[in-house]
C-alpha cells in the first residue's frame, strides 16, 4: 500500500511539473509577443537628424490645436498614435468614418487577424491617413473617442528654406529655358540648332523635375500623415497619473485583481486541455502499475 501512495505523489510531482513547464513558456510567449513591436506600414518615411531633433511627443497638445504661431511657413506633420481597443470593428468603423468626415484618405492599410498579443490572439490594424493639414486639430481630436491613447508622438518639419530654394532654382531654370529657345529661333547652322536643342532639353528635364519636387512638399504640407496602430485587447489599460486619486486607484487594483484571477483560471482550464493526453497516458500507466502491484502481493508466498 505504501508503494501505491509513492507512485501516486510521483504521478503528482510530475503533472505539477508539467503545469510549471506550460506555464513559463506560455509566459516567455506572452513577453515575446508585447516587447516585439509591428512592422511599420512600408509606406513610413525615415526620418532624418533634423527631423529627429525637431520631434515632439505632442501629448500636451492633444485634443487641442497642433499649430503654434511661430510655426514656419512651410511644415510637413507627421503623427503617430496607439490605441487599444475591445471593440474592434467599432473602432475601425469610426475611424472610417472620421477619415471621411474630414475630406482624408487611407495611403496604407494592414489588418491582421493572428496577432499575439499577452499570449492570446487578438486582431491589429496599422494605418497611414493623410488628413488636410486645416482640419488634423479637429481630426485629432476626435480621435480620442475610437478607443484608449497609449501613445503618441508628433514630428514637425521645417522644409520652408528646402522650398524657397527650389522655387528660385525652377525661376533660374525657366529665365535659361526662354533664352535658349529665342537663341534656337535665330539660330542657321545645324550644329549650332543641335547644340541648342541638346542644352534646351537638359534644361526642360532640370525643369520637370523641379516642378515636382514642388508638388511633392505641397502635397506633404497640405496633407499631414497620421499613423495609428489600433490592438484589440480583452481589457483596456488602466491609466493612473500623478493626479489619480486613491480611491481611484484602488478600484484600479480591485478590477485588476478580479480580470486577472478570471483570466488565470481560464489558462489553467486552457493548460489542463493541453495536458488531457499527457493525463490519459499516465492515468493508463499508473492503472497497470497498481494492477501489476496488487496482483504480485497477492501472488507473493506469505
Amino acid at each position: 500500500m505504501k508503494w501505491s501512495k509513492k507512485l501516486v505523489l510521483f504521478t503528482i510531482s510530475i503533472l505539477l511539473v508539467l503545469s510549471v513547464v506550460v506555464g513559463c513558456s506560455s509566459r516567455m510567449k506572452s513577453q515575446s509577443s508585447v516587447g516585439t513591436a509591428p512592422a511599420s506600414p512600408p509606406v513610413a518615411r525615415e526620418e532624418s537628424p533634423a527631423e529627429a531633433g525637431a520631434a515632439d511627443n505632442g501629448s500636451s497638445n492633444f485634443g487641442r490645436g497642433i499649430s503654434s504661431p511661430l510655426e514656419p511657413e512651410k511644415v510637413i506633420t507627421t503623427i503617430h498614435l496607439n490605441f487599444e481597443t475591445t471593440e474592434f470593428d467599432k473602432t475601425n468603423e469610426e475611424l472610417y468614418k472620421l477619415i471621411e468626415k474630414y475630406k482624408g484618405y487611407i495611403e496604407y492599410s494592414n489588418l491582421s487577424y493572428n496577432h499575439y498579443y499577452n499570449n492570446n490572439k487578438y486582431r491589429y490594424g496599422e494605418f497611414a491617413i493623410r488628413i488636410p493639414k486645416e482640419n488634423i486639430a479637429s481630426f485629432k481630436t476626435e480621435l480620442n473617442a475610437i478607443g484608449n491613447l497609449t501613445s503618441e508622438s508628433t514630428n514637425k518639419q521645417d522644409v520652408t528654406k528646402q522650398y524657397t530654394d527650389t522655387e528660385s532654382r525652377l525661376k533660374v531654370v525657366e529665365t535659361k529655358e526662354a533664352r535658349l529657345l529665342a537663341l534656337l529661333e535665330k539660330a542657321e547652322k545645324i550644329e549650332d540648332i543641335i547644340a541648342l536643342e541638346n542644352q534646351l532639353s537638359e534644361v526642360i528635364y532640370e525643369k520637370e523635375n523641379l516642378k515636382a519636387s514642388l508638388l511633392t512638399l505641397d502635397d506633404k504640407i497640405e496633407f499631414s500623415t497620421i499613423y495609428i496602430n489600433i490592438q484589440e485587447v480583452a481589457k483596456v489599460t488602466a491609466t493612473e497619473t500623478i493626479d489619480t486619486t486613491f480611491a481611484t486607484k484602488v478600484k484600479n487594483a480591485f478590477n485588476d485583481s478580479l480580470y486577472f484571477f478570471k483570466d488565470a483560471v481560464e489558462d489553467l482550464i486552457i493548460a489542463l486541455i493541453y495536458l488531457l493526453p499527457f493525463l490519459v497516458i499516465i492515468s493508463v500507466v499508473v492503472f497497470i502499475g497498481v494492477k501489476y502491484y496488487k496482483n504480485h502481493k497477492k501472488n507473493k508466498p506469505q
